[in-house]
Parts: structure tokens; sequence; C-alpha cells
């Protein structure tokens, strides 16, 4: 008998075994919940539903070596009660010392796809402390939020707990190991932070202690727009995981193809092929656009960011040297992650951003849209306009702009470009790096923290005007001469992504200038003329050196009130600020060719016109030697740094000074208007919203809405770039001038007859001056 019990209770054990290996799950829905309540870390999470617990060998709480559990607190607004964290030891960043991790490891042969998570947190009675928060999957990290101060939750100004929460749907499934990871940094020694209801939602995967095997289904849009092949081929077995799998297109006659896509329209690449190792069930698109339907009176009109990538693939591809034109209508272009996330997160990815390879493209924006960031970055922008951005998945100077030239004449005009990577003290994230030549920026807005607008070409020329650019480490830095015209420089704010609100400094630029000859191509650096400055943080200077020669001057420039109180050199990097220095005289690197930096200042105002910058003002440069010298210029001095003298060859203010339309009118259907120049093209819009482009040739259009009283017309200067809209039942006033031409700083009027021929000075008669008429008597 006791030989026929052993017997049973081993048949038992062989089919507990036998059952455990054939349990598999399809997808099957699944959450893990820690309450917290317990004021420990042997809390263990509730399954929901309880059987997804066999898909888990282990689920636990790890806490870094500097935080201490010091059991449980209640808020008094959400009356949640959580556990608690003391902090032990001062850090001003995050690191696995300060993590707590809710880690959850998989069974082999199951996989876990997160679709969100989520966690509380707040502070206990302090007011110092910052949170980052991440998911963590294989060894990868996908972050959630960073450097965010959370909400205090006793005392008068309590409030509810901050929730910190990503939906994450699409990422890539765990195979290992996955799990919330909440760093708790910033706070005195003996603060106290915590955490509780934390939610962690997914999909399990899988059959235990078999093969993961995965199916891929590949889809074409539009529909017959070409084929996918696909290598190794897709058979009804699928693949095992990690299998690398590559994808080639071939679009059908007509068609332009524009990149992969996720089933959800996440950007994977625009490579023509597509390798990636298999993890996960997949579905990737194949998309294309038609190339005619583009096409609008030789602007390459574009709506969506997948049309924008083939316009731009489309003018790459045609060698002929003639100016085309990109035309983008107001809309968001979001590039989302720069780097290949989920499938490959770690590795740098170029495709997933735009090269622009030829010469002579003009990339018109209907409408600069400026986002603000304060509090965060908006889910939508209400106002119209057109916002060019991308999110990387690592900082980098020249590995993070959604678009880079390497062509020569690139003309931009009227759109935002904004890289939105977290800033939270230090991150390289440019949205705009120009390696071109003779590049004009106008009417643009440039968007980011650190090492915003990077140019990188040894001798360029490059030319911005009435743009807006702002950030808060050197975000305009790199090499070449760059004349910036009556542009506005914003020192932003670091606290959307930082927990020192309005602390801390800016450095506006850093120069790295290769040519030691001040007056020789590429010689002169970075010049700042008739520029407003503003300022949102504690302090701010105008610049440092970065290599080489750096040289630049600041001239004629306006300081906003917040400017004028603020500026002032942090020479000690704590907080000593010296308004005297203006600039910071210590070169941020140094190498054999590095030289103290040529920093030059004239005639600084403020918003009434007085003089703000000194009389005198003697620094002291230093790098591998040093230098002594008056920084401000006398007015028999800033000859060399005018445009003429700077660009001798070239004259890019002509080349984006706009045209202007004198007159419009509506009769019935007909739109009719007048200008005094010749255009390249009108831009008809109706309220501020696209209607037509017609040549330059034309007067007149028809008009879907004869009753419509919105209607304006925008004529085309010779770069493609579209001048300010005139209204319907609009005649362009003529303004009477006795005595001189109106003044303008930095570079000769622009003075023009009514046949259009540029005149030096005006007699008597009608003309047209910086773009209004005068009558001279």
């Amino acid at each position: 008998m006791a030989m026929r019990r052993t017997m049973i209770t081993a048949m038992m054990a062989l089919g507990a075994i036998i059952a455990l290996h054939g349990q598999t799950a399809n997808n099957d829905p699944a959450s893990f919940k820690w309450a917290m309540t317990s004021g420990t870390i042997t809390e263990t999470p509730v399954y929901t539903p309880a059987e997804a617990a066999q898909f888990i060998e282990k689920a636990e709480i790890t806490v870094g070596s500097e935080l201490t559990v010091t059991g449980t607190t209640t808020s008094v607004v959400d009356n949640l009660t959580v556990t608690k964290f003391k902090q032990g030891a001062g850090n001003s960043s995050s690191s696995d010392k300060n993590a707590v991790c809710f880690l959850l490891t998989m069974k082999n042969g199951i996989a876990f796809s997160p679709t969100r998570v989520s966690a509380k947190v707040f502070r206990c009675n302090t007011d110092k402390y910052s949170v980052d928060a991440s998911w963590l999957s294989d060894g990868q990290k996908i972050m959630i939020a960073s450097g965010v101060t959370p909400n205090r939750a006793d005392g008068s100004k309590a409030a509810a707990a901050t929730v910190f929460e990503k939906d994450l749907t699409g990422t890539a499934a765990s195979e290992q190991q996955c799990g919330l990871r909440i760093n708790l940094y910033g706070a005195n020694s003996g603060k106290e932070a915590a955490i509780g209801d934390v939610q962690i939602e997914g999909t399990l995967y899988g059959t235990v202690g078999q093969p993961l095997v995965y199916h891929l289904t590949i889809s074409v849009s539009p529909e017959g727009a070409g084929t996918v092949k696909t290598t190794p081929d897709i058979t009804p077995s699928g693949y095992v995981s990690g299998t690398q799998v590559t994808l080639t297109q071939q679009p059908a006659e007509g068609y332009v193809f524009t990149g992969w896509q996720t089933e959800t329209g996440k950007n994977l690449s625009n490579a023509s092929s597509y390798t990636f190792p298999i993890k996960g069930n997949s579905h990737i698109k194949a998309t294309f656009v038609t190339e005619k339907s583009l096409m609008v009176n030789d602007y390459i009109v574009v709506t969506t960011l997948d049309e924008f990538r083939a316009a731009i693939k489309q003018v790459n591809s045609n060698k002929s040297g003639k100016r085309q034109f990109i035309f983008l209508k107001n809309g968001d272009y979001d590039y989302g992650y720069f780097y290949n996330y989920p499938n490959e997160p770690s590795t740098y990815n170029p495709s997933l951003r735009d090269t622009i390879w030829v010469d002579n493209v003009s990339i018109i924006g209907q409408k600069a849209t400026h986002v603000s960031h304060n509090p965060a970055p908006a889910e939508a922008d209400t106002e119209k306009g057109v916002r060019i951005h991308i999110l990387p998945y690592k900082e980098g100077i020249s590995t993070t702009s959604p678009i880079v030239n390497k062509g020569n004449g690139t003309y931009l005009q009227d759109f935002t470009l904004e890289n939105d990577y977290h800033y939270s003290g230090t991150a390289r994230a440019c949205c705009w790096q120009d390696e071109g030549h003779h590049t004009i920026g106008k009417n643009m807005c440039l968007l980011s923290y650190q090492d915003t607008y990077y140019p990188h070409t040894a001798n360029g020329q490059l030319y911005w005007e009435t743009s807006d650019i702002r950030g808060v480490v050197d975000f305009i830095c790199g090499n070449g001469d760059v004349f910036f015209n009556k542009c506005t420089l914003i020192n932003r704010d670091r606290s959307p992504y930082n927990a020192t609100v309005h602390e801390g400094g800016a450095t506006l630029s850093a120069p790295y200038t290769q040519v030691e000859d001040f007056d020789q191509p590429g010689g002169h650096g970075f010049i700042f003329w008739d520029c407003t400055i503003d300022c949102e943080l504690q302090t701010w200077d105008f610049g440092r050196g970065w290599r080489g020669w750096p040289k630049e001057a600041f001239i004629n420039t306006t300081f906003t009130e917040q400017a004028r109180l603020r500026i002032g050199a942090d020479q000690t990097k704590g907080k000593e600020y010296k308004k005297e220095l203006r600039v910071d005289t210590k070169s941020i690197q140094t190498s054999s060719d590095s030289h103290y930096m040529q920093f030059y200042e004239y005639n600084t105002m403020d918003e009434l016109g007085n003089v703000n910058s000194p009389e005198s003002n003697i620094l002291t440069f230093t790098a591998s030697d040093s230098k002594t010298y008056e920084t401000i210029l006398k007015a028999d001095e800033i000859d060399r740094f005018r445009l003429r003298n700077v660009y001798p060859n070239w004259a890019p203010d002509e080349e984006c000074r706009q045209v202007v339309v004198t007159a419009c009118q509506l009769e019935g259907n007909t739109l009719s208007w007048k200008t005094n120049e010749k255009a390249k093209a009108f831009l008809i819009e109706d309220d501020g919203d696209f209607v037509a482009i017609v040549d330059g040739t034309q007067n007149s259009a028809t008009v879907p809405d004869a009753s419509a009283s919105g209607y304006t017309v925008r004529a085309a200067n010779m770069m493609g770039g579209f001048g300010a809209p005139t209204k319907v039942g609009t005649v362009t006033a003529v303004k009477t001038l006795e005595t001189s031409i109106p003044a303008v700083s930095g570079s000769p009027a622009d003075i023009y007859t009514l046949s259009g021929q540029r005149v030096s000075h005006p007699t008597k008669g009608l003309y047209i001056i910086n773009g209004k008429k005068f009558v001279m008597k």
C-alpha cells in the first residue's frame, strides 16, 4: 500500500510538471499592483487575474544603498497610506544608489508586453526632492519623467500625491526582467519621500519552458503603392525570438517610399531596407505617397510627416542644382523617438532623421509656431503653425536634430524646429545641425535647451534674420561665420524638467572659430546685430569660448528688463555672479590651438533705448594663454562687423527680402491682387488656412467661397518664402516722408522704384523703402 501511495504521489508530481510546462498565455491581459501600505519592501503584488502569478518567476522590490525604509505615512489630501524612504546621503543626480525598483522576472518562455505603468509619490515635510521615473526592460530603460519635484503631502500647502504614469503600448516585450524604477534624489540627508499605489499593466505571451515564437504582419499604405520582401520569408510557424529580419520595399510606378512604421504610426526607419531583431508580435507598415500629388506650381506641398520626408527624398534625388521648394502646411510634424526604440534601444539609427544632401533647397512653412514650455510641453498646440520636432532617446550634439543640412544655399522660413529632449541640468539636444554653406533662416523658431543651434562648417557663411532662438546652455554653438540680424534670443527657464525652479544660469553662445585671421572667411565667428535678449533664469551671460580662436560680437543689442537685471557670468560655478564679466572668460575646452576668446560689445540698450553697456569693460580671457583687453567697442570700430563687410560677396538680406502685396480685392469668386515687385509665387489663405499656391505671373485666382471675408494673399520672395498677408479690401497706405529715408541699423535701407529697380538714394517720387511705400518730396 505504501509503495502504491508513493507511485501515486510520484505520478501526481509528474502531472504537475507536465501541467506547468503546458501553461500558455496568448496576449492575455494582466496587472500587478503594489499598494505599499505595509511600510516594508517585502510586500508582494496583487495579481489580476490571480492565474497570472504562474507565469512570473519572481516579483520583488529593491532599494538602493542610500535609501532607508522608515515605515508608512498618510497624505492629508487624498488619504493615501504609503511607504516612506529616507535619503541617507545628499545626491544631486539619480543613480542605482537612490533607486526604488518594482521588478517582475518572467519564467522561461514567457514575454510580458507593458501597456501602462503608474505610481504615486509625494514629499514628507520637506521643500526638496527630485524624482526620476523610468521603465526597465531586459537591461534597457525608457524615461517616464526626469527631475520632477513631487507634491508635498502635509502642512498648509499639502496637495494630492504626484502621479507618474506612461502609456507603454507598443513597447518591446520583456523576456527576462522588467519593472518600474523610481529615483529619489536632490534632498538634504534625512529627508523623506513616499511611494505607493504602484501598478504595472500589460499582456502575457508564450508557453512556460518553450522557446518564444513571434509572428510578423506586413502591410502597405496606401494599398497597392508598393511591395515588401521579407528575409527570411514569413511562415505560419513564425520567427524564434531574436531572429534578424530584413524588410525591403519596392514602390509601384508613380509612388515614393516614405518609411517603415508600427501599426500605430510610430516611425521606425526611412531607409530602403530595414533590419531588426524580432522581439514580440509585430505589425509593420511600409508607407508611400504619390509623386504628382505633392507638386503645386513648383512647390512640393506637404501636410504630414510622411509627405515631408518623401519630399526631402525627392529633392535629394534631383542633381540639377536648380532651386527646389518644399512647402509645409500648418500642422505638427512629429519625428517621434530618434532611436529605434524598442527594437534597438541603444543603437544610433540615422535613418530616423533626415539629411539635405543637395544644394539650393528651400523649406518654407506656412507659419512658425512658438511653443511655450511652461510649465510643460503642451500635448497639442492650438495655435496655427508648423512645428517639426523630435524626442531623442539619448543626448548628443551631432546625433539628435531631426534634420541635418549638408547642402549649400539652403533656405528656411516660417516654421519651428524643436528638440523635445527632457532637459534636467545637462543634455545636448540640437534641433538644427548645419554643415552647409550660405544657409539662410528667416522668421524661424529654434527650440531646445542645450546646443539648440549647431552650425558646423569651418568656413561656412550662415545668416539668420528675425528669428527666435531659445535655450539654456551654449544654445548657439559651433563654427563658421554666422550673422544674426534682428533675432530674439531667449535664455529659457530650466524648471520644466528640473526641480530647481528659476535658479541657475544660462550661457547664450559658444563659438568655435577655426580661422585665426579676423578678416578671412570663417574668421568673424558669431555676430549679433540689432538682436533682442530676454532671460527667464536667475542669471545669464553672452557666451564662452569653445575651441580654436573663438570670436563673437554683440552690436546694438536690446535687453528686456529681466535680461538687464540678470546678466553676469558665474566664474566660480558656485552662484557668485559677476555682472562686470558679462561673458565667461574661461574657455570650456582647450586644445593645442586654443586661444583666448575675442568678445566685443557695442551700444547695448534697454527697451527704452537707454545705453546699458558700460563705457569700458577690460577683461582677462584665459585658455592656453591669457589676454587682457577692452571688450567695449567705439563707434568707429564696428564697421568690420557690418553685414557687407562680413560677407563681401554674398547679400543674404537681399535674398530673403520679402515681396509685398499692395492691394487685394474679391469680386464674386475672383480674388485679385497687385504687387510692385516680381514674386516667385502667391499663397492664398482663408483665415490662416491654406487655399492655394499660384504662379508668380498671376494676379488673380478663383476661390471657392465668394462670401468669405478672411481671404489673404502673400507674395513669395526669390527664395520661395512668403511675406506678410494682405487682406481682402486692403490697399497699402502711402506714407509721406519729407527729409530722410528710414534708418536701418547694421545694413543699408532697401530702396526700390515702382518698377522694381534698386537705387542707393531716392529723389522725388514714389518708392518702396524697406517694404513700405513712401512719397519723397
